[in-house]
């Protein structure tokens, strides 16, 4: 017995048998992880997109059903073998739909092949990708047009070339204080200033003017006036109905004065007799908006009655619909010397889908241009200065392809280099709408003759994109100086050019829009005002 239990032949095929049942297990095991795992990837990539089409509905407003839908239909359609027959998850927190964000997660039962030997078919395979829309900070493509923006440090006005008076920030753009009107009588209107001072108190390299300590002034002399009637003076009060219009928005304005007499006005180079208002001694008159081709035009009235004249007894100004001061009001007033006046300022902010004209056309001694860009002269801080104190950021005649010079080239061919907000950027004097930037804008825009209306109800149809959206940088003054003229940009927007756009006449006429570009240049903290944005995918939660 003793010599059969120390016989150890055939203990080696036991063995080999015992380990190859435990190498075939570990191989079932293998073979199925590894599948599985494929699977994993293959949902990854359909949750990736998921998110990521469904992050760009939201950010170009789409509500969360909408949203939801192109999660699901583009996790489907991207999602190949062995991915295929894939779900989304429903209910939070796998799937959801945030302010700026969106996460999807999606699941698959896995078939086993090997695992089926332990008792189970398949294997629950599940991932979540998450899309956040951020902020765009730079960006290629942009074209050599600049919309003016003023983010008001100070808001000051002067009466009569007295001192300059703070206003108070009241929030969104309006500024207002109660000030005494003169208490001398005049035969003419006092002149009531307005001066806006922007935020630009220093320079990138960190120089300051003594000039700009409260930023980069931009006055309207005068914005208003101020009528304080002298003794036994036939006319007592004169008022307009609006005192800034918006050139080709508004069409008429509304002249009231009191007077003992029947009136006359002269206004824009004519005489004009007013009408009985319906109530004694109340004079009435509508006046067309002149047409201007400035930023801004001053038109003074002169009020005549029983041969008494007041000169510049009201001043009515027109606007573009880019000029940063959107209103100026002095209300409360009844002619009473001396007597507190309440003086508004409305500072104007774009809002996506307002009607805007740009105006891109150098020299009459606009300060800052009409912002046109010299795309050679681009400064990243700390430099800012122009070409002969510093070399540019970019050599822009260096593309391949390039015909001089870079305003046509870049209005007709995409940007290529990144502008960022912080960067100052030259603009361009001279006259600089005529055929030949014309003809650069019918090659950039080709066949694509889509009015705004046609546009939108092709984004209803779901195609989003356009040869006639343009990205344009958002900019503020850094001198108050007439020539060529530094530019900070503060923002970037995207804006549709309308074919109905008078290029040779210097209007651009098109609307903001909401828009998403892809850009490494980002920031997830939204930025104030006009913004371009995109998405990218962030660490699920």
């Amino acid at each position: 017995m003793s010599h059969f239990l120390r016989d150890d032949e055939g203990a080696t095929i036991v063995t080999v048998a015992i380990m190859m049942v435990v190498l075939i297990l570990f191989t079932a095991l293998a073979v199925d992880v590894g599948y599985a795992y494929t699977v994993r990837r293959q949902l990854q990539t359909a949750a990736d997109a998921a998110a990521l089409a469904g992050c760009r509905v939201l950010a170009d407003g789409g509500s969360e059903p909408e949203v939801l839908a192109e999660a699901e239909a583009y996790a489907a359609n991207n999602a190949s073998r062995p991915g295929d027959d894939l779900y989304v998850v429903d209910g939070t927190p796998e799937t959801e739909v945030g302010i700026d964000f969106v996460q999807v997660t999606v699941a698959k039962d896995a078939p086993l092949f090997f695992g089926r030997i332990l008792g189970s078919n398949s294997w629950l395979v599940r991932t979540s990708a998450r899309a956040q829309i951020v902020y765009l900070t730079g960006s290629k493509g942009l074209v050599p047009w600049g919309v003016p923006i003023i983010s008001a440090n100070k808001v000051k006005v002067a009466i009569a070339g007295g001192p300059e008076i703070d206003l108070v920030d009241k929030g969104s753009g309006l500024w207002e204080k109660s000030l005494s009107v003169p208490g001398v009588a005049a035969q003419s209107g006092y002149p009531l200033d307005v001066i806006v001072y922007n935020s630009q108190t220093a320079y990138p390299d960190g120089t300051t003017d003594p000039a700009y300590v409260d930023g980069v002034p931009e006055p309207l002399r005068p914005a208003a006036t101020i009528f304080v009637p002298p003794l036994g003076c036939p006319i007592h009060e004169v008022s307009l109905d609006q005192s800034v219009v918006t050139a080709g928005q508004d069409s008429w304005v509304e002249l009231e004065v009191s007077a003992d007499s029947q009136p006359t006005v002269r206004f824009d180079g004519k005489n004009f007799d007013m009408s009985g208002g319906g109530a004694p001694g109340l004079w009435i008159l509508s006046l067309a908006v002149p047409e201007s081709e400035g930023t801004i035009a001053s038109y003074p009235m002169d009020v005549t009655a029983d041969g008494y004249k007041v000169s510049s007894a009201a001043v009515l100004l027109v606007r573009r619909s880019t000029y940063p001061v959107l209103d100026v009001s002095v209300s409360g007033y009844d002619g009473t010397p001396g007597d507190l006046v309440t003086v508004s300022v409305q500072l104007h902010d774009y809002t996506y889908g307002e009607r805007c004209e740009l105006r891109v056309n150098g020299g009459g001694g606009e300060v800052g241009n009409f912002c046109a860009l010299d795309l050679s002269a681009i400064y990243s801080p700390p430099k800012w200065r122009n070409p002969q104190d510093a070399p540019a950021e970019y050599d822009v005649t260096s593309v391949s392809g390039y015909v001089p010079p870079p305003y046509y080239y870049y209005l007709e061919n995409q940007f290529p280099f990144v502008i960022e907000i912080g960067d100052t950027i030259w603009t361009l004097t001279g006259v600089l709408s005529g055929p030949s930037t014309e003809k650069a804008l019918e090659v950039r825009f080709g066949d694509d003759v889509r009015t705004w209306e046609q546009y939108l109800a092709a984004v209803e149809a779901g195609n989003l994109g356009s040869r006639r959206i343009v990205f344009v940088p958002v900019l503020e003054k850094m001198q108050y100086v007439t020539g060529t003229t530094p530019l900070r940009v503060v923002n970037l927007a995207s804006f549709y050019v309308e074919p109905e756009s008078d290029i040779k006449g210097n209007d651009i006429v098109g609307r903001f829009l909401e828009y998403v570009i892809p850009s490494d240049a980002i920031s997830e903290t939204p930025i104030e005002g006009l913004n371009i944005r995109t998405v990218r995918l962030v660490p699920p939660q």
